[in-house]
């Protein structure tokens, strides 16, 4: 009950005293060029939040205020939140950074002076349709277009454990962890036509039925019957990532479902072009596959 009263205080205070950002662009915030005391605009920046804290710890009103810095080639998310005092999931809910180890380089950022979570209105990674299921008042939760993203501001919110789960764990995992590799990626002398050519992905045998996991959270993009995959699934992840499960003998997931790392969505079979039960799997980035991490599959043909 008092973890309500103070979220509805706080709110309050957005509320009487809080700056509209709305059809601002990047153009129209200052803009930081160096993230060091003796600049004088980070200088103002750090003022700003300070005292943002000290008002939120004492239940007065806040500035809500956005700036600019484009990144160099050494910063990260968790440098950049550690400079700014500003949380990680702050500054990636508001530019739409969608895990933990993205590359920020060379991007400009906006830079909030006001601890809090941004749910964008038209979600496009994982972590974003994850927030877009947060139960809140939408009616009376503040909005702001950010050079022109439309987001609903959820003043001094965190991330809740499966959103944090989702932001820090971007690793693979094997989708067939009892399955033997029996082909692995590139050239090879077809079993079906036996004709030397390239193979996309990898195949794991297993028993007809075995659970197939997801390599990493994603959504599901599409389902479908294919003469060459039979049944399969692709899935999408964050940084133009997908991954391919083919040959299924049951489709347990629909198209547009979040799903996260290890979430059973499908079973082994031998539909399309298959010799024997088996998985095939496939990473994809910007549409063209790509070598799986040598780490997911410990046992060889």
């Amino acid at each position: 009950m008092v973890k309500s009263r103070r979220k509805k205080h706080i709110s309050a205070i957005f509320f009487l005293l809080v700056i509209n950002l709305t059809f601002f662009s990047a153009e129209n915030y200052p803009h930081i060029t160096e993230l060091v005391s003796r600049n004088p605009v980070f200088k103002q920046y750090n003022q700003e939040v300070e005292q943002n804290y000290k008002n939120l710890a004492r239940g007065k009103p806040v500035l809500f205020s956005v700036y600019t810095y484009t990144c160099t080639k050494d910063d990260t998310i968790i440098t950049l939140s550690a400079r700014c005092n500003i949380p990680q999931e702050t500054i990636a809910t508001l530019n739409h950074i969608p895990s933990a180890d993205s590359v920020i380089a060379g991007k400009t950022l906006f830079l909030p002076t006001v601890t809090g979570l941004f749910i964008t209105k038209s979600p496009s990674t994982t972590l974003e349709y994850i927030l877009s299921k947060k139960n809140f008042d939408y009616d009376s939760t503040l909005c702001y277009s950010i050079n022109g993203d439309s987001f609903y501001f959820l003043p001094d919110c965190r991330f809740e454990s499966t959103e944090r789960a989702f932001f820090l764990d971007t690793s693979l995992i094997s989708p067939l962890p009892e399955g033997i590799l029996t082909s692995s990626y590139g050239m090879r002398i077809s079993p079906i036509t036996g004709v030397e050519q390239f193979h996309n992905g990898v195949d794991l045998a297993a028993p007809v039925g075995t659970a197939v996991s997801a390599a990493r959270a994603g959504v599901v993009r599409l389902t479908g019957n294919d003469r060459v995959y039979g049944n399969y699934i692709i899935i999408k992840h964050d940084n133009n990532t997908e991954s391919l499960y083919g040959h299924l003998s049951a489709i347990l997931v629909k198209k547009g479902q979040t799903v996260e790392k290890g979430a059973v969505i499908g079973k082994v079979g031998t539909t399309g072009l298959s010799t024997g039960p088996h998985l095939h799997f496939e990473i994809r980035m910007d549409g063209k596959s790509q070598t799986p991490p040598a780490y997911l599959f410990f046992n060889k043909e």
